[in-house]
Order: structure tokens, then C-alpha cells, then sequence
């Protein structure tokens, strides 16, 4: 099949489960071009996409202070720019269109009538599901919005549990697979991962600084690796964060999906501060915390994150190779019904909850 896939390029977990799907798609002999958008796009583009791609602006939440900045992220947005990309994008020599919560090639298979399947976290929110604990508005937001922001015919949905649904485990990249296999996947006990793009690197620094007894390497957007008291500040490299995410002994972050379940499946101490006004990790600290996964609070201070640096470490959730069983699916057709391959797939998980 020739198969145009949809990129979210502004979020780093995207890029790396579109290009695992990529290269699994291209070895079966499909004739994979991707679609990119995001304005961060061409920095972080794995070699697997930029082999076949078209770069377009697409849409770009903003966010700083732990927070959804809803001015700022109204103020960029390009409807016009947007609706002329779709119109004017050629799809009529492709097959099928797959996307990862990518806007522009949703619409393109909507406009184009081409068969159209999204594979991603946020799918997850498009049929009722069993969530757990009292989810507020944030549930009936993404319900709603999932849909129209990205019109699909199939929705393969990711998620911790399968909440009542058709939701497959997350896919683990094959590069963390490989690094967890290579002897090394042990902590040692000592440092542990920040992650928290939406903060300021003074407010992270300033606030590890209260733990001198810890050691904490956090990832920003900055030209070079910096030592700041007890914090090695590095530049986002995507070997060097799989290779700190091995090795360490817990992560701190936002309450993304993929950087979570990369630690789930390690079994590394997480903690989390969902970044507020934001409905998807509103509901990602609800389900960690119903599930009993990981560490979730509002507002993080240096008391609550010494408190679960002595937290035991968990176990690994080792989750199974989604990404293949999904790709077996396409190549198939993507005839069998969701319903038996997420049954299938989550008899391979032995945890269960509590």
C-alpha cells in the first residue's frame, strides 16, 4: 500500500512512535510519506520520517509556567493557513492515510475519501470509557474535541487499562527496548530524570537546590550541557534521554503519556504535576493515581519530592511489542475487529490492578 502518515511533530513521544510505525510499515514493503507538522518539527524529526515527508505548520499549543496558555495558543493559531493545506494536498495516490492525532491529515482523508486510522494516546477519548475517579468536564472536553480536531474512520486508542474499551497498551519505542536489554537497565539508585518543559529551568533548578542529597538531570532546550549546583542541565538528544531514563532511579515530570509509560515500563519511581488547564494530562494524573502507577500532585515542592524519593521502586510493567502487533494489523488489512486484538495484546500484560 502507498499510505500517507500524519505526524504531530510538537511532541517528542510522537515522533518516536510514528517513526517505530514507520519503519515497521516500510519492512512489510508499504510505500510510507509522512506528513509533519508542528513548528518544532524539523528539529526533532527522527531519520525515519525525514526519509519521505512534507513539512507543513499545522497547529501548536503553548504552554509555560506549568500551565495552558490559551491566549498565546488562540493567537498563533492559522485556520486559514490550515484549511488551504488541506485542499490543496494531493492524496488521490494513496491507499490509506494513518495518523497520530495529526490534524491536517485527518482532514485531508476526510476531504479525499480515503480509508483513515489514528493510532495514538488521545484516541483513547473517543468512545465512553470507564475512567476512573471524578474526571469533571476534562472527559466530555476530549469526547467532543477528539473527533472534529482529527476526524477519523478507525480509532486505535492507547491507554494504561483498557478502561471498558477497545485501548491497546502503549507502544515502547525499540530503541528503549534495546538499551533496557543491553545489561544496563538496572538504576543505580541516585540520579533521577526531569522532564517539565512547560517550567522555567531557575524554577526547577531553584527548586531541586532544596534537595542537595539528590542528583537530578533535567532536559531543556538550551545549545549545550551546563552543571547548575546539583542539576546537569542537558540539551534534548533523544540517545543520550533514552540512555538517563535507563539508568536512573525515578522521573519527574508533566503528565504526558509517552515519557510515563517509557517509565512504567522500566519500573522507575514517577512522579507527576499535570500541566494545568491542560484536560488530557488532567485525566493521565487521574488514571496514574486510580491505577495506583505513579505520584501525582497539583503543585511540586521540595517536601513531596523528597517524600517519594523514598518510595520503593516498582515493578517493571515490561508492556509487549504494540507497535508490531499494529503494524500486523495494517498489513492485514485492519479487517480484525479492535475488540479481539486488544484482548489478545493485553493477555501478554501480567499486571493487573489493584
Amino acid at each position: 500500500m502507498r499510505i500517507l502518515y500524519g505526524v504531530q511533530g510538537t511532541g517528542h513521544g510522537h515522533l518516536v512512535r510514528s517513526a517505530a510505525m514507520v519503519a515497521g510499515l516500510r519492512s512489510r514493503g508499504h510505500d510510507v510519506h509522512c506528513l509533519l507538522t508542528g513548528r518544532s518539527s524539523a528539529a526533532f524529526a527522527d531519520p525515519e520520517i525525514r526519509a519521505s515527508h512534507t513539512l507543513l505548520e499545522g497547529f501548536t499549543g503553548q504552554a509555560a509556567g506549568g500551565r495552558v496558555r490559551l491566549f498565546q495558543t488562540m493567537r498563533q493559531l492559522r485556520v486559514v493557513r490550515f484549511l488551504r493545506d488541506v485542499r490543496s494536498f494531493d492524496a488521490s495516490g494513496f491507499d490509506l492515510v494513518l495518523t497520530d492525532y495529526e490534524p491536517v491529515s485527518a482532514w485531508i482523508a476526510r476531504r479525499c475519501r480515503r480509508p483513515s486510522i489514528g493510532v495514538g494516546h488521545l484516541y483513547a477519548f473517543h468512545r465512553r470509557l470507564r475512567l476512573p475517579g471524578r474526571t469533571g468536564p476534562a472527559k466530555w472536553m476530549l469526547r467532543l474535541f477528539a473527533p472534529v480536531y482529527t476526524p477519523v474512520r478507525t480509532a486505535v486508542g492507547l491507554h494504561w487499562h483498557r478502561f471498558g474499551g477497545t485501548n491497546l497498551p502503549p507502544t515502547i519505542s525499540p530503541d528503549l527496548v534495546a538499551a533496557a536489554a543491553d545489561g544496563s537497565a538496572r538504576s543505580d539508585g541516585e540520579r533521577f530524570l526531569v522532564y517539565l518543559p512547560a517550567e522555567s529551568e531557575q524554577s526547577i533548578v531553584d527548586l531541586l537546590g532544596r534537595l542537595p542529597q539528590g542528583r537530578f538531570v533535567a532536559y531543556r532546550p538550551v545549545p549545550e550541557p551546563v552543571e547548575r549546583g546539583n542539576v546537569s542541565i542537558r540539551p534534548y538528544d533523544r540517545k543520550a534521554f533514552v540512555a538517563d531514563l535507563v539508568d536512573c532511579a525515578g522521573v519527574i515530570t508533566n503528565a504526558g503519556f509517552s515519557l510515563a509509560s517509557e517509565a512504567l515500563h522500566l519500573g522507575r519511581r514517577l512522579l507527576v504535576q499535570p500541566i494545568r488547564r491542560h484536560p488530557e494530562q488532567f485525566l493521565n494524573g487521574r488514571a496514574l493515581k486510580a491505577l495506583g502507577l505513579g505520584t501525582v500532585v497539583e503543585r511540586l515542592t521540595a517536601e513531596r519530592i523528597q517524600s517519594w524519593m523514598d518510595t520503593p521502586e516498582p515493578a517493571p510493567m515490561n508492556y509487549p511489542d504494540v507497535t508490531r502487533h499494529l503494524v500486523d494489523w495494517i498489513d492485514g488489512g485492519a479487517e480484525r475487529p479492535l475488540g479481539e486484538l486488544a484482548a489478545d495484546v493485553w493477555d501478554e500484560v501480567s499486571w493487573r490492578p489493584a
